[in-house]
């Protein structure tokens, strides 16, 4: 299946990160580029209750202060997050495909303090 950019859905989820959904057509399995500059989200931890996701770093680089530790990732890192396994980003520059199992949406994810 080739999905082009032109058909793909952008997602502003704050004035510091927007999101590019392509659609796979599948409940399996999604996948999304992100771009962050600043943090993300911008108070609290960001969570999703229900998805894995792994975070490939097209770009730019970031803190990532976790429920699993703290780390420092940059363009060619790969993060792999359990779900709900609470995180943020303060990032600069930061470009990253997303995959998710099962597909994302937004009821499975939750801000916490």
């Amino acid at each position: 299946m080739h999905i082009k950019k032109s058909d793909s859905r952008a997602i502003e989820h704050s004035p510091k990160c927007s999101v590019r959904e392509f659609d796979l057509g599948s409940e399996n399995m999604s996948v999304a580029t992100a771009s962050i500059n600043g943090r993300y989200p911008e108070e609290g931890h960001a969570c999703n209750m229900e998805c894995e996701q792994i975070y490939y770093v097209l770009s730019g680089k970031a803190s990532l202060p976790t429920s699993k530790g703290d780390f420092e990732i940059q363009q060619g890192d790969t993060y792999f997050f359990e779900k709900n396994e609470d995180y943020w980003f303060e990032a600069k520059d930061f470009e990253v495909v997303i995959t998710n199992t099962p597909a994302w949406n937004k009821e499975q994810c939750e801000n916490r303090e």
